[in-house]
């Protein structure tokens, strides 16, 4: 009985080592996927750190050559411009001016949305005309060497600060207007607030109301400061040069065309400019646009004043209501004429000698020299 009533040994070794072999295998099992895991987040979160080290050190490196170069080019353009260059303080801030020439007329040239440097753009053009006029090149504020400032950027503030700069410089109006693009908004403002301080307007493919521009403006995250501020631009621009893939310094050369007008170093320079034009002033105009153009809505010129509108013939290409929207503003057209020139709608890059000897027959014509 108590041989029967007793386990076997072998049974209960062979039992419990299965058991025990079981347990085992169970333990392995059930401990083998943590350990697994953990290793694998540990490996993650070391790649995670290696990357966000390598983008912070490129961000610095960056925002170092940046913040180095960007004097180094503002002095550079400076020292192209020569001494025709100065600034003037408008509200607390400079202003960046050029003045070429000293004929009795003068015409302001004032250059469209976003231009990184307005006086090297308006550049040959400026020459011309200055043969037989006074032309002041202003830089608005948040372009080419121009201080930022607060101010929103409406029509009637940066028409005042216009006004404020050309009488910094001892120049009283009546002026010639000539704008380019969505300065086109502003000289329509100043000559319907402030008629007796223009002379005439010489339009460069400039802008007017249509309904689509007044639906809504680009909306550039406010952000792109901050990738600008750390030399982001200027890492897009480099990185283009040498591939072309976003195509941003070939468009920039088609607008320059013909390469003789400028020289090497102004083109150059005038790309490197685009490596701090997305500022918040600058943003905070196109953010206004749609603003701006709903403005000049409905007006005209007044019939007294002679105005020349030369549009490009790409921009009547991608905008229907261009050429309609440049007619409608015209109240007497006797005095007041718009013509159509083959080219890109930064058309006095490559035409600047045609676009001057236009401008100057007009003028004569309408404008008599005082």
């Amino acid at each position: 009985m108590g041989t029967l009533g007793k386990p076997d040994a072998s049974t209960v070794d062979e039992e419990s080592g299965v058991q025990a072999d079981d347990d085992l295998r169970s333990g392995v099992a059930d401990s083998t996927p943590p350990r697994l895991w953990r290793m694998l987040f540990r490996v993650a979160g070391w790649i995670f750190v290696g990357l966000i080290s390598v983008v912070v050190v490129a961000v610095v490196i960056s925002a170092t050559v940046h913040w180095w170069q960007t004097p180094r080019d503002r002095e550079a353009i400076e020292q192209l411009i020569g001494p025709e260059h100065r600034y003037v303080d408008v509200n607390g801030h400079r202003m960046s001016v050029a003045v070429q020439g000293s004929g009795s007329r003068t015409i302001v040239l004032m250059p469209g949305l976003a231009t990184p440097e307005p006086i090297l753009s308006f550049g040959p053009l400026a020459r011309r005309l200055a043969e037989q006029n006074t032309v002041v090149t202003v830089e608005p504020f948040g372009l080419g060497l121009s201080d930022g400032t607060d101010t929103p950027r409406t029509s009637e503030a940066i028409v005042d600060e216009t006004r404020a700069a050309l009488g910094e410089l001892g120049l009283s109006g009546p002026y010639v207007l000539m704008p380019h693009s969505i300065s086109g908004l502003y000289a329509m403002w100043w000559t319907t607030h402030h008629p007796d301080e223009v002379a005439a307007v010489v339009g460069l493919d400039d802008e007017r109301y249509t309904s689509d521009s007044a639906q809504g403006s680009p909306d550039w995250p406010s952000w792109m400061a901050g990738v600008s501020a750390v030399g982001g631009i200027r890492d897009l621009i480099a990185l283009d040069k040498s591939t072309d893939y976003l195509e941003l310094v070939a468009d920039y050369r088609e607008s320059l065309g013909d390469a003789a007008q400028y020289t090497s170093d102004q083109q150059d320079l005038y790309l490197r400019a685009y490596s701090w034009v997305l500022n918040p002033t600058a943003l905070d105009e196109i953010a206004r646009g749609a603003e701006n153009v709903r403005g000049a809505e409905g007006t005209v010129f007044p019939s007294t004043l002679p105005a020349l509108s030369i549009l490009a013939a790409s921009s009547l290409a991608v905008e229907p209501e261009w050429e309609p929207s440049h007619r409608s503003a015209i109240s007497n057209p006797a005095i007041q004429q718009v013509t159509i020139m083959d080219g890109h709608h930064y058309l006095f890059h490559a035409h600047a000698a045609a676009i001057a000897e236009m401008a100057q027959q007009f003028l004569d014509e309408y404008v008599p020299a005082q």
